[in-house]
């Protein structure tokens, strides 16, 4: 009778594991999965030269299960009061490892002449990499960075 409750619960332990295993990988992200997380300031350029410093920092990982092969990461800062559009990669042909194994921090800055009144530059990043052979892009509008001011 020992033997009998004994077995009964190794088998209880083994369902258990088995289905937790299942929704466990069922929930894994399947193919690459990018996440980025940003941080934009803008203000006077510590030397007070007169110009106004626009600076992005960030890190980009893959919470995926496959590789993304050859990423490249551009910064894009849009300033309509100087009617400029300038974009500077600031990583290039990196692969991010699956499962958040490899995150890459990148920063970028742009200088312009100050405004008055003060008017703000737009940023975006754009993140390009391969997977299954194709070209992949994701764009992250400055709304979704966190605001270091």
């Amino acid at each position: 009778m020992e033997n009998r409750k004994i077995f009964c619960l190794v088998i209880c332990a083994v369902a258990v594991l088995t289905i937790g295993s299942i929704v466990y990988l069922g929930a894994e992200e399947e193919g690459v999965n990018i996440v980025c997380h940003a941080v934009s300031t803008q203000g006077k350029a510590e030397n007070n030269s007169g110009m106004e410093s626009v600076k992005v920092h960030g890190m980009v990982w893959n919470t995926g299960n496959k590789i993304a092969e050859n990423v490249t990461i551009t910064v894009i800062f849009t300033d309509s009061a100087h009617d400029k559009v300038i974009k500077k990669t600031v990583e290039e042909g990196i692969d991010l490892l699956p499962n958040g194994k490899l995150r890459i921090k990148f920063d970028a800055e742009y200088l312009r002449e100050l405004t008055i009144p003060k008017t703000l530059v737009d940023e975006a990043i754009q993140i390009n990499w391969e997977e299954d052979g194709q070209l992949k892009t994701m764009r992250i509008p400055s709304e979704e960075f966190e605001n270091g001011e």
